[in-house]
This record gives structure tokens, C-alpha cells and sequence, in this order.
């Protein structure tokens, strides 16, 4: 298995800036986001990063309407600066938004966030539970991206030292546990509907009402 990278940013001509591990990830995300997305409808995302996941999955999905979110707002240029090179017209300009606060828009046909929930504090987290559950309707997906704990399901080497290396960067950092995630969601009117292994000992989780 491919140890976890540390989440970096190097940055491109002007604003536009690269995470390495979205090239390595956003095929093998996408391959899984094609047997949950709907055939047409508006995807929230939270956290875009750099703008890379988003314009990759807006070419391969141009039936769906893309909304990229971030709070800082250097990652936001980023994503505008991205969104104009790649042409991507069903990519909507990117919002500055915190997931931990109440989020403007009232509704989503799907949300996804990919590599935020061990990067950011617990409450970013449960900010994302509880505005998916208020945005999203019955049976539509939330879908969370990342490295996990499992209760019963050995931590693998890599993940345990990643983990260690998160929160020496940020004690308010780190793996999250599957079960606290599904905990939470349940509190907000989400049920864990299925879990998908993915390389390099991520999961993708789907929650729906």
C-alpha cells in the first residue's frame, strides 16, 4: 500500500496552486462517484483545495452542476484560476465557506468532501454532518474522502504514523473514527449507508437521510 502524504500545497504560476495527491486520487474517487452521484442536479463540495478535484470530476460529469467551497480564501483563488483554464462551464463560481458555520445554500443534490476531515477540528466535522443533513434530500449522498479509524479494524503502519504527524502539526488534527463520524450523523438525521475501500487504506464513506 501507498504510505499517506502529508496534504501540501505547491504553488503554480500565479494563484493556481497543485496538490500532488489529487492527481494520484481523483480517478479512482471518480470511478466511485459514478455509481453515487445523480444523472443531473447541483454537487456541493466542501473544502475544495486547490480546485483540481473539481474541474477533473466537472469534465467527466457534465450533466451535474459543480459548487466549490472553501474558507481560505487563497485556496478560492486558486479554484477561479483553474476553473478558467480548464473551461469548465458547469463549474460555479467557488464560494468562501467554513463547514463548521451555517451554510447559505438550502439545498444540494450530493456533497462531497475529500481529504478535510483529518486536516481540519472536529468541529468542521460535525458542521458537515449537520448542513449536509439540512441541505441534501431523502437518499441523496454525502460522501466523505479520506484516511480513517476503524473500531475492530487494525490501524494500518502508515495511517498510524500519518496520523501521529498530523497531530504534531495540530493537536486539533487527525484520523477520525468511523463510528464517531456515524455517531454524529445519526444526531442529525444521516445513517452510514455503505462504506467503500479505497487504495492507499482510505475509505469513502456515503451518509444519506
Amino acid at each position: 500500500m501507498t504510505s499517506p502524504q502529508p496534504f501540501v500545497f505547491e504553488r503554480g504560476p500565479e494563484v493556481k496552486r497543485h496538490a500532488p495527491a489529487t492527481v494520484r486520487n481523483r480517478d479512482v474517487i471518480a470511478q466511485a462517484l459514478a455509481k453515487l452521484l445523480p444523472e443531473c442536479g447541483l454537487v456541493l463540495e466542501i473544502a475544495s483545495g486547490t480546485g483540481e478535484h473539481v474541474v477533473h470530476f466537472a469534465k467527466l460529469f457534465p450533466a451535474l452542476t459543480w459548487q466549490p467551497t472553501d474558507p481560505d480564501p487563497i485556496a478560492v483563488a486558486s479554484i477561479e484560476a483553474w476553473r478558467a483554464d480548464e473551461n469548465t462551464v458547469n463549474v460555479l463560481p467557488a464560494m468562501l465557506l467554513d463547514a463548521a458555520s451555517d451554510w447559505p445554500m438550502t439545498h444540494a443534490n450530493a456533497v462531497l468532501c475529500i481529504n478535510m476531515v483529518h486536516i481540519s477540528p472536529w468541529a468542521a466535522t460535525v458542521g458537515l454532518l449537520r448542513n449536509a443533513a439540512r441541505t441534501l434530500g431523502p437518499s441523496e449522498p454525502l460522501c466523505i474522502y479520506g484516511p480513517f479509524r476503524q473500531r475492530d479494524v487494525p490501524l494500518a503502519d502508515s495511517n498510524a504514523a500519518f496520523d501521529a504527524s498530523l497531530r504534531q502539526q495540530n493537536p486539533e488534527w487527525g484520523l477520525r473514527s468511523v463510528e464517531n463520524l456515524q455517531e454524529t450523523a445519526e444526531e442529525n438525521g444521516l445513517r452510514l449507508d455503505q462504506i467503500v475501500e479505497m487504495p492507499a487504506n482510505n475509505l469513502l464513506l456515503i451518509f444519506r437521510a
